[in-house]
Protein backbone atom coordinates (compact mmCIF):
# COMPACT_ATOMS: atom_id res chain seq x y z
CA UNK A 1 0.00 0.00 0.00
CA UNK A 2 1.28 3.47 -0.88
CA UNK A 3 0.11 6.35 1.34
CA UNK A 4 -0.41 9.65 -0.44
CA UNK A 5 0.25 12.92 1.31
CA UNK A 6 -1.99 15.94 1.29
CA UNK A 7 -0.77 18.67 -1.04
CA UNK A 8 -0.03 20.88 1.92
CA UNK A 9 2.07 18.26 3.68
CA UNK A 10 4.15 16.96 0.80
CA UNK A 11 6.24 19.91 -0.45
CA UNK A 12 8.24 20.27 2.78
CA UNK A 13 9.48 16.71 2.39
CA UNK A 14 10.98 17.62 -0.97
CA UNK A 15 13.24 20.19 0.71
CA UNK A 16 16.68 19.46 2.10
CA UNK A 17 16.44 18.94 5.85
CA UNK A 18 19.29 19.03 8.34
CA UNK A 19 19.49 18.02 11.98
CA UNK A 20 21.55 20.14 14.39
CA UNK A 21 25.05 18.74 14.79
CA UNK A 22 24.75 18.93 18.59
CA UNK A 23 21.67 16.75 18.68
CA UNK A 24 22.19 13.54 20.72
CA UNK A 25 19.61 11.76 18.54
CA UNK A 26 20.95 11.92 14.99
CA UNK A 27 18.04 10.20 13.28
CA UNK A 28 15.95 12.24 10.89
CA UNK A 29 12.74 11.02 12.47
CA UNK A 30 13.49 12.49 15.89
CA UNK A 31 11.24 15.33 17.00
CA UNK A 32 12.11 18.76 15.68
CA UNK A 33 14.14 17.62 12.67
CA UNK A 34 12.24 19.58 10.02
CA UNK A 35 13.01 23.27 10.52
CA UNK A 36 11.37 25.58 8.02
CA UNK A 37 13.74 27.43 5.69
CA UNK A 38 14.58 30.90 6.89
CA UNK A 39 12.84 33.71 5.03
CA UNK A 40 13.84 37.25 4.29
CA UNK A 41 14.06 39.91 1.60
CA UNK A 42 17.48 38.75 0.44
CA UNK A 43 20.21 40.81 -1.21
CA UNK A 44 19.23 43.88 -3.25
CA UNK A 45 19.99 44.01 -6.97
CA UNK A 46 23.16 45.93 -7.67
CA UNK A 47 24.85 45.02 -4.38
CA UNK A 48 28.60 44.39 -4.65
CA UNK A 49 30.18 41.36 -2.99
CA UNK A 50 33.87 41.65 -3.74
CA UNK A 51 34.19 41.87 -7.51
CA UNK A 52 30.72 40.40 -8.05
CA UNK A 53 27.56 42.43 -8.60
CA UNK A 54 24.18 40.95 -7.68
CA UNK A 55 21.69 40.98 -10.56
CA UNK A 56 18.70 39.00 -9.29
CA UNK A 57 17.66 36.22 -6.95
CA UNK A 58 17.47 32.75 -8.48
CA UNK A 59 16.26 30.67 -5.54
CA UNK A 60 16.42 29.98 -1.82
CA UNK A 61 16.27 27.12 0.64
CA UNK A 62 17.37 26.02 4.08
CA UNK A 63 20.97 25.56 2.91
CA UNK A 64 21.42 28.98 1.29
CA UNK A 65 20.24 31.59 -1.20
CA UNK A 66 21.43 31.71 -4.80
CA UNK A 67 21.71 34.85 -6.92
CA UNK A 68 22.64 35.62 -10.48
CA UNK A 69 25.61 37.98 -10.46
CA UNK A 70 28.18 39.47 -12.80
CA UNK A 71 31.87 38.77 -12.35
CA UNK A 72 33.15 42.33 -12.92
CA UNK A 73 36.76 41.20 -13.29
CA UNK A 74 36.05 38.76 -16.15
CA UNK A 75 32.70 40.14 -17.33
CA UNK A 76 30.83 36.86 -17.11
CA UNK A 77 27.69 35.65 -15.36
CA UNK A 78 28.10 33.60 -12.19
CA UNK A 79 25.86 32.16 -9.52
CA UNK A 80 26.47 33.47 -5.98
CA UNK A 81 25.46 31.37 -2.98
CA UNK A 82 25.19 33.05 0.44
CA UNK A 83 23.96 31.91 3.81
CA UNK A 84 20.24 32.47 4.30
CA UNK A 85 19.09 35.25 6.66
CA UNK A 86 19.51 34.21 10.28
CA UNK A 87 21.98 31.41 9.50
CA UNK A 88 24.97 32.95 11.25
CA UNK A 89 26.02 30.03 13.44
CA UNK A 90 29.46 28.49 13.18
CA UNK A 91 28.00 25.24 11.86
CA UNK A 92 26.21 27.07 9.01
CA UNK A 93 29.41 28.86 8.00
CA UNK A 94 31.37 25.63 8.23
CA UNK A 95 28.83 23.87 6.04
CA UNK A 96 29.02 26.56 3.34
CA UNK A 97 32.82 26.48 3.36
CA UNK A 98 32.79 22.68 3.20
CA UNK A 99 30.37 22.81 0.27
CA UNK A 100 32.57 25.24 -1.66
CA UNK A 101 35.73 23.23 -1.01
CA UNK A 102 34.08 19.93 -1.86
CA UNK A 103 32.62 21.22 -5.11
CA UNK A 104 35.88 22.98 -6.03
CA UNK A 105 37.82 19.71 -5.74
CA UNK A 106 35.63 18.00 -8.30
CA UNK A 107 36.80 18.95 -11.77
CA UNK A 108 34.32 17.25 -14.08
CA UNK A 109 31.92 18.33 -16.86
CA UNK A 110 28.97 16.89 -14.92
CA UNK A 111 29.63 18.97 -11.78
CA UNK A 112 29.09 22.74 -11.56
CA UNK A 113 32.44 24.50 -11.03
CA UNK A 114 33.38 26.77 -8.10
CA UNK A 115 35.28 29.98 -8.90
CA UNK A 116 35.74 31.91 -5.66
CA UNK A 117 34.86 32.03 -1.97
CA UNK A 118 34.96 35.17 0.15
CA UNK A 119 33.29 37.32 2.77
CA UNK A 120 31.94 40.85 2.50
CA UNK A 121 30.37 42.86 5.33
CA UNK A 122 29.90 39.69 7.35
CA UNK A 123 28.29 37.82 4.44
CA UNK A 124 30.03 34.56 3.59
CA UNK A 125 29.52 33.60 -0.05
CA UNK A 126 30.97 31.69 -2.94
CA UNK A 127 30.75 32.14 -6.71
CA UNK A 128 30.17 29.20 -8.99
CA UNK A 129 29.36 28.37 -12.59
CA UNK A 130 26.05 29.80 -13.70
CA UNK A 131 24.31 26.92 -15.46
CA UNK A 132 22.05 28.29 -18.16
CA UNK A 133 19.35 25.66 -18.12
CA UNK A 134 16.80 24.16 -15.83
CA UNK A 135 16.62 21.72 -12.95
CA UNK A 136 15.16 18.28 -13.45
CA UNK A 137 12.52 19.19 -10.86
CA UNK A 138 11.31 21.94 -13.19
CA UNK A 139 11.49 19.65 -16.21
CA UNK A 140 9.25 16.98 -14.69
CA UNK A 141 6.75 19.47 -13.27
CA UNK A 142 4.85 19.14 -16.56
CA UNK A 143 5.21 15.37 -16.82
CA UNK A 144 7.68 12.46 -16.79
CA UNK A 145 10.65 12.20 -19.12
CA UNK A 146 10.92 9.58 -21.87
CA UNK A 147 12.83 6.53 -20.66
CA UNK A 148 15.92 7.11 -22.80
CA UNK A 149 16.21 10.77 -21.78
CA UNK A 150 15.87 9.86 -18.10
CA UNK A 151 18.63 7.25 -18.43
CA UNK A 152 20.92 9.81 -20.09
CA UNK A 153 20.35 12.21 -17.19
CA UNK A 154 21.07 9.57 -14.57
CA UNK A 155 24.18 8.43 -16.43
CA UNK A 156 25.52 11.99 -16.49
CA UNK A 157 24.78 12.43 -12.80
CA UNK A 158 26.48 9.12 -12.00
CA UNK A 159 29.61 10.27 -13.85
CA UNK A 160 29.70 13.46 -11.78
CA UNK A 161 29.06 11.63 -8.52
CA UNK A 162 31.77 9.09 -9.35
CA UNK A 163 34.26 11.94 -9.71
CA UNK A 164 33.08 13.45 -6.42
CA UNK A 165 33.60 10.09 -4.71
CA UNK A 166 37.08 9.86 -6.19
CA UNK A 167 37.75 13.35 -4.82
CA UNK A 168 36.77 12.21 -1.33
CA UNK A 169 33.13 13.26 -1.02
CA UNK A 170 29.62 11.84 -0.90
CA UNK A 171 26.84 14.18 -2.02
CA UNK A 172 24.10 13.05 0.41
CA UNK A 173 21.35 15.10 -1.27
CA UNK A 174 20.82 13.68 -4.77
CA UNK A 175 17.40 14.66 -6.10
CA UNK A 176 15.82 16.24 -9.22
CA UNK A 177 16.24 19.82 -7.97
CA UNK A 178 19.99 19.26 -7.50
CA UNK A 179 20.47 18.07 -11.08
CA UNK A 180 20.50 20.65 -13.86
CA UNK A 181 20.61 20.32 -17.64
CA UNK A 182 22.41 23.15 -19.37
CA UNK A 183 21.75 24.65 -22.79
CA UNK A 184 23.92 21.97 -24.42
CA UNK A 185 22.11 19.09 -22.74
CA UNK A 186 24.90 18.39 -20.26
CA UNK A 187 23.81 17.24 -16.80
CA UNK A 188 25.32 19.17 -13.88
CA UNK A 189 25.29 17.98 -10.27
CA UNK A 190 24.89 21.02 -8.00
CA UNK A 191 24.55 21.82 -4.29
CA UNK A 192 27.20 19.99 -2.29
CA UNK A 193 25.95 21.59 0.92
CA UNK A 194 25.59 18.23 2.66
CA UNK A 195 28.78 16.68 1.26
CA UNK A 196 30.52 14.30 3.64
CA UNK A 197 33.93 12.67 3.46
CA UNK A 198 37.65 13.22 3.61
CA UNK A 199 39.14 15.37 0.82
CA UNK A 200 42.54 13.75 1.32
CA UNK A 201 41.46 10.42 -0.10
CA UNK A 202 38.77 8.77 -2.20
CA UNK A 203 35.75 7.49 -0.30
CA UNK A 204 36.36 3.74 -0.20
CA UNK A 205 34.70 2.89 3.11
CA UNK A 206 31.89 4.04 5.39
CA UNK A 207 31.68 7.74 6.27
CA UNK A 208 30.38 8.84 9.65
CA UNK A 209 27.53 11.34 9.53
CA UNK A 210 28.07 14.24 11.93
CA UNK A 211 24.50 15.30 11.22
CA UNK A 212 21.64 13.37 9.69
CA UNK A 213 20.42 15.35 6.73
CA UNK A 214 19.02 14.96 3.26
CA UNK A 215 15.70 14.98 1.47
CA UNK A 216 13.23 12.41 2.84
CA UNK A 217 11.62 11.61 -0.52
CA UNK A 218 14.89 10.26 -1.91
CA UNK A 219 17.00 9.31 1.12
CA UNK A 220 18.52 5.87 1.66
CA UNK A 221 17.29 4.07 4.80
CA UNK A 222 20.73 3.89 6.42
CA UNK A 223 21.29 7.61 5.82
CA UNK A 224 17.96 8.47 7.44
CA UNK A 225 18.91 6.39 10.49
CA UNK A 226 22.13 8.35 10.92
CA UNK A 227 24.37 5.33 10.29
CA UNK A 228 27.74 5.49 8.50
CA UNK A 229 27.18 5.62 4.74
CA UNK A 230 29.13 5.11 1.53
CA UNK A 231 28.53 5.75 -2.16
CA UNK A 232 25.61 3.30 -2.13
CA UNK A 233 23.53 5.88 -0.26
CA UNK A 234 23.93 8.30 -3.19
CA UNK A 235 23.16 5.43 -5.61
CA UNK A 236 19.91 4.81 -3.70
CA UNK A 237 18.92 8.47 -4.02
CA UNK A 238 19.86 8.40 -7.70
CA UNK A 239 17.55 5.39 -8.15
CA UNK A 240 14.70 7.22 -6.44
CA UNK A 241 15.40 10.18 -8.72
CA UNK A 242 15.28 7.93 -11.80
CA UNK A 243 11.91 6.59 -10.62
CA UNK A 244 10.63 10.19 -10.30
CA UNK A 245 11.94 11.17 -13.74
CA UNK A 246 10.28 8.24 -15.50
CA UNK A 247 7.03 8.05 -13.53
CA UNK A 248 6.44 11.74 -12.75
CA UNK A 249 6.32 11.24 -8.99
CA UNK A 250 8.61 9.96 -6.21
CA UNK A 251 8.56 6.24 -5.35
CA UNK A 252 6.93 6.94 -1.95
CA UNK A 253 4.80 9.71 -0.47
CA UNK A 254 3.71 10.20 3.12
CA UNK A 255 2.63 12.89 5.55
CA UNK A 256 5.86 13.00 7.56
CA UNK A 257 9.55 12.28 7.37
CA UNK A 258 9.14 9.46 9.86
CA UNK A 259 6.56 7.74 7.66
CA UNK A 260 8.76 8.18 4.60
CA UNK A 261 11.75 6.64 6.37
CA UNK A 262 9.63 3.62 7.26
CA UNK A 263 8.36 3.24 3.69
CA UNK A 264 11.85 3.44 2.18
CA UNK A 265 13.13 0.86 4.65
CA UNK A 266 10.28 -1.66 4.65
CA UNK A 267 7.66 -1.06 1.95
CA UNK A 268 7.61 -2.71 -1.46
CA UNK A 269 8.44 -0.11 -4.07
CA UNK A 270 5.64 0.35 -6.60
CA UNK A 271 6.45 -0.72 -10.16
CA UNK A 272 7.44 1.96 -12.63
CA UNK A 273 4.38 2.86 -14.72
CA UNK A 274 4.81 2.16 -18.40
CA UNK A 275 3.36 5.41 -19.73
CA UNK A 276 4.31 5.96 -23.36
CA UNK A 277 7.49 3.89 -23.09
CA UNK A 278 7.99 0.48 -24.75
CA UNK A 279 7.18 -2.44 -22.45
CA UNK A 280 10.66 -3.96 -22.61
CA UNK A 281 12.34 -0.58 -21.99
CA UNK A 282 10.33 0.20 -18.87
CA UNK A 283 10.76 -3.36 -17.56
CA UNK A 284 14.53 -2.99 -17.88
CA UNK A 285 14.45 0.37 -16.06
CA UNK A 286 12.30 -1.13 -13.31
CA UNK A 287 14.89 -3.88 -12.79
CA UNK A 288 17.66 -1.27 -12.70
CA UNK A 289 15.82 0.83 -10.11
CA UNK A 290 15.12 -2.28 -8.03
CA UNK A 291 18.84 -2.82 -7.53
CA UNK A 292 19.66 0.87 -7.08
CA UNK A 293 16.94 1.21 -4.42
CA UNK A 294 17.52 -2.08 -2.61
CA UNK A 295 16.82 -1.44 1.12
CA UNK A 296 20.09 -3.13 2.08
CA UNK A 297 23.27 -1.43 0.80
CA UNK A 298 24.86 -4.84 0.12
CA UNK A 299 22.18 -5.52 -2.51
CA UNK A 300 22.93 -2.34 -4.49
CA UNK A 301 25.67 -1.66 -7.00
CA UNK A 302 29.03 -1.73 -5.26
CA UNK A 303 30.63 0.94 -7.44
CA UNK A 304 29.74 3.64 -9.95
CA UNK A 305 31.48 1.63 -12.65
CA UNK A 306 29.02 -1.21 -12.07
CA UNK A 307 26.11 1.22 -12.11
CA UNK A 308 27.28 2.94 -15.30
CA UNK A 309 27.66 -0.40 -17.05
CA UNK A 310 24.15 -1.42 -15.98
CA UNK A 311 22.73 1.90 -17.23
CA UNK A 312 24.45 1.45 -20.57
CA UNK A 313 23.00 -2.05 -20.94
CA UNK A 314 19.50 -0.67 -20.35
CA UNK A 315 20.00 2.35 -22.61
CA UNK A 316 19.41 1.74 -26.33
CA UNK A 317 21.73 4.69 -26.99
CA UNK A 318 24.64 2.62 -25.69
CA UNK A 319 23.38 -0.96 -26.03
CA UNK A 320 20.76 -1.78 -28.63
CA UNK A 321 19.53 -5.35 -28.07
CA UNK A 322 19.09 -7.37 -31.23
CA UNK A 323 15.53 -8.05 -32.28
CA UNK A 324 13.73 -11.18 -33.39
CA UNK A 325 14.27 -11.16 -37.16
CA UNK A 326 17.97 -10.28 -37.07
CA UNK A 327 18.67 -13.02 -34.54
CA UNK A 328 16.48 -15.58 -36.32
CA UNK A 329 18.16 -15.01 -39.68
CA UNK A 330 21.62 -14.99 -38.08
CA UNK A 331 20.85 -18.33 -36.40
CA UNK A 332 19.57 -19.72 -39.70
CA UNK A 333 22.82 -18.77 -41.42
CA UNK A 334 24.89 -20.42 -38.66
CA UNK A 335 22.82 -23.63 -38.87
CA UNK A 336 23.12 -23.56 -42.65
CA UNK A 337 26.91 -23.22 -42.48
CA UNK A 338 27.23 -26.21 -40.13
CA UNK A 339 24.70 -28.14 -42.22
CA UNK A 340 26.73 -27.50 -45.36
CA UNK A 341 29.89 -28.62 -43.57
CA UNK A 342 28.21 -31.85 -42.48
CA UNK A 343 26.93 -32.47 -46.01
CA UNK A 344 30.43 -32.06 -47.41
CA UNK A 345 31.83 -34.44 -44.79
CA UNK A 346 29.15 -37.04 -45.61
CA UNK A 347 30.05 -36.77 -49.29
CA UNK A 348 33.71 -37.36 -48.47
CA UNK A 349 33.04 -40.41 -46.29
CA UNK A 350 33.05 -43.85 -47.95
CA UNK A 351 29.80 -45.69 -48.23
CA UNK A 352 26.29 -44.25 -48.63
CA UNK A 353 25.08 -45.85 -45.43
CA UNK A 354 27.09 -43.49 -43.19
CA UNK A 355 25.14 -40.40 -42.10
CA UNK A 356 26.40 -37.74 -39.73
CA UNK A 357 23.37 -35.46 -40.14
CA UNK A 358 22.41 -35.79 -36.45
CA UNK A 359 25.80 -34.24 -35.57
CA UNK A 360 24.67 -30.81 -36.87
CA UNK A 361 23.52 -29.44 -33.55
CA UNK A 362 26.35 -30.79 -31.35
CA UNK A 363 28.78 -29.29 -33.87
CA UNK A 364 26.76 -26.07 -33.83
CA UNK A 365 27.14 -25.86 -30.03
CA UNK A 366 30.91 -26.36 -30.26
CA UNK A 367 31.19 -23.84 -33.11
CA UNK A 368 29.22 -21.20 -31.20
CA UNK A 369 31.25 -21.75 -28.04
CA UNK A 370 34.55 -21.29 -29.87
CA UNK A 371 33.38 -18.31 -31.96
CA UNK A 372 31.80 -16.43 -29.04
CA UNK A 373 34.88 -16.91 -26.88
CA UNK A 374 37.26 -15.91 -29.68
CA UNK A 375 35.37 -13.11 -31.46
CA UNK A 376 32.20 -12.43 -29.46
CA UNK A 377 30.12 -13.30 -32.50
CA UNK A 378 29.49 -15.96 -35.13
CA UNK A 379 29.48 -15.74 -38.91
CA UNK A 380 25.71 -15.35 -39.02
CA UNK A 381 25.66 -12.72 -36.26
CA UNK A 382 28.59 -10.85 -37.78
CA UNK A 383 26.64 -10.45 -41.05
CA UNK A 384 23.99 -8.56 -39.06
CA UNK A 385 26.58 -6.70 -36.95
CA UNK A 386 25.58 -8.53 -33.77
CA UNK A 387 27.73 -9.57 -30.84
CA UNK A 388 27.23 -11.45 -27.57
CA UNK A 389 28.54 -9.85 -24.37
CA UNK A 390 28.15 -10.56 -20.67
CA UNK A 391 25.81 -8.38 -18.65
CA UNK A 392 28.19 -7.94 -15.73
CA UNK A 393 31.27 -6.71 -17.61
CA UNK A 394 30.18 -5.99 -21.18
CA UNK A 395 33.05 -8.18 -22.42
CA UNK A 396 32.89 -11.22 -24.70
CA UNK A 397 31.87 -14.33 -22.79
CA UNK A 398 34.41 -16.67 -21.28
CA UNK A 399 34.70 -20.24 -22.55
CA UNK A 400 32.55 -21.55 -19.68
CA UNK A 401 29.89 -18.88 -20.21
CA UNK A 402 29.84 -19.44 -23.97
CA UNK A 403 29.59 -23.22 -23.50
CA UNK A 404 26.77 -22.85 -20.97
CA UNK A 405 24.83 -20.62 -23.35
CA UNK A 406 25.42 -22.86 -26.37
CA UNK A 407 24.44 -26.07 -24.57
CA UNK A 408 21.18 -24.61 -23.27
CA UNK A 409 20.35 -23.16 -26.68
CA UNK A 410 21.05 -26.45 -28.49
CA UNK A 411 19.90 -28.87 -25.76
CA UNK A 412 16.56 -29.82 -27.31
CA UNK A 413 17.84 -30.16 -30.89
CA UNK A 414 20.76 -32.25 -29.57
CA UNK A 415 18.24 -34.47 -27.77
CA UNK A 416 16.38 -34.88 -31.05
CA UNK A 417 19.61 -35.77 -32.81
CA UNK A 418 20.41 -38.38 -30.14
CA UNK A 419 16.97 -39.93 -30.58
CA UNK A 420 17.50 -40.02 -34.36
CA UNK A 421 20.76 -41.90 -33.89
CA UNK A 422 19.13 -44.32 -31.47
CA UNK A 423 16.23 -44.82 -33.91
CA UNK A 424 18.63 -45.70 -36.70
CA UNK A 425 20.92 -47.94 -34.62
CA UNK A 426 18.14 -50.00 -33.13
CA UNK A 427 16.00 -49.93 -36.29
CA UNK A 428 12.88 -48.99 -34.38
CA UNK A 429 10.78 -48.38 -37.43
CA UNK A 430 9.95 -45.82 -40.09
CA UNK A 431 8.74 -43.11 -37.74
CA UNK A 432 11.57 -40.69 -36.96
CA UNK A 433 10.77 -39.53 -33.43
CA UNK A 434 14.16 -37.86 -33.16
CA UNK A 435 13.52 -35.77 -36.25
CA UNK A 436 10.14 -34.70 -34.86
CA UNK A 437 11.75 -33.70 -31.56
CA UNK A 438 14.48 -31.72 -33.35
CA UNK A 439 11.93 -29.95 -35.55
CA UNK A 440 9.60 -29.17 -32.65
CA UNK A 441 12.50 -27.86 -30.56
CA UNK A 442 13.49 -25.42 -33.32
CA UNK A 443 9.93 -24.09 -33.41
CA UNK A 444 9.96 -23.81 -29.61
CA UNK A 445 13.27 -21.92 -29.61
CA UNK A 446 11.92 -19.50 -32.21
CA UNK A 447 8.84 -18.96 -30.05
CA UNK A 448 10.95 -18.26 -26.96
CA UNK A 449 13.04 -15.78 -28.95
CA UNK A 450 9.91 -14.03 -30.21
CA UNK A 451 8.53 -13.80 -26.67
CA UNK A 452 11.82 -12.36 -25.41
CA UNK A 453 11.90 -9.79 -28.22
CA UNK A 454 8.41 -8.56 -27.38
CA UNK A 455 8.22 -8.76 -23.61
CA UNK A 456 11.53 -9.45 -21.84
CA UNK A 457 13.86 -6.65 -20.62
CA UNK A 458 16.89 -6.44 -22.88
CA UNK A 459 15.20 -8.93 -25.25
CA UNK A 460 17.08 -11.69 -23.45
CA UNK A 461 15.95 -15.21 -24.25
CA UNK A 462 16.15 -17.92 -21.53
CA UNK A 463 19.61 -19.11 -22.65
CA UNK A 464 20.94 -15.53 -22.38
CA UNK A 465 19.41 -15.00 -18.95
CA UNK A 466 20.86 -18.32 -17.77
CA UNK A 467 24.34 -17.53 -19.11
CA UNK A 468 24.28 -13.85 -18.11
CA UNK A 469 24.67 -12.59 -21.68
CA UNK A 470 22.90 -10.26 -24.08
CA UNK A 471 22.86 -10.14 -27.89
CA UNK A 472 23.29 -6.58 -29.11
CA UNK A 473 24.29 -4.62 -32.17
CA UNK A 474 28.00 -3.94 -32.28
CA UNK A 475 29.05 -0.54 -31.00
CA UNK A 476 30.46 1.81 -33.57
CA UNK A 477 34.11 2.71 -33.09
CA UNK A 478 34.53 6.42 -32.45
Amino acid sequence: MRPLADDAASPGLEDTQAAPSSSPDRTLTAAGRMPAPATGEGLPNGLRLGHFQIEKKLGAGGMGEVYLATDLALDRPVAIKVLPPGATSGSARERLIREARAQARVNHPNVAHIYFIGEEDGRLYFAMEHVVGTTLAARIASGPLPAEEALAVIRGAALGLREAQRSGFLHRDVKPSNLMVDAHGVVKVVDFGLAAGDPQTAVDGPVEQTTTAGTPLYMAPEQARGEPIDLRADIYALGATLFHLVSGEPPFRADSAEALVTLHATAARPPVPRGANPRTAIAAIDSLIARMMAPLPADRFASYDELLHAIELVSTEHTRPAGFWARLMAAGIDVGIIGLLVTLLEAALPGPEISIGPAVFPLLALYQTFALRRWGTTIGKALFELEVVTTDTGAWPSAITALRRSLLLCALPILGSALSIAWAVFELGANDLGGLVAGASIVLLAGLLLHASLRTPGKRAPWDRYAGTVVRYRKRQR
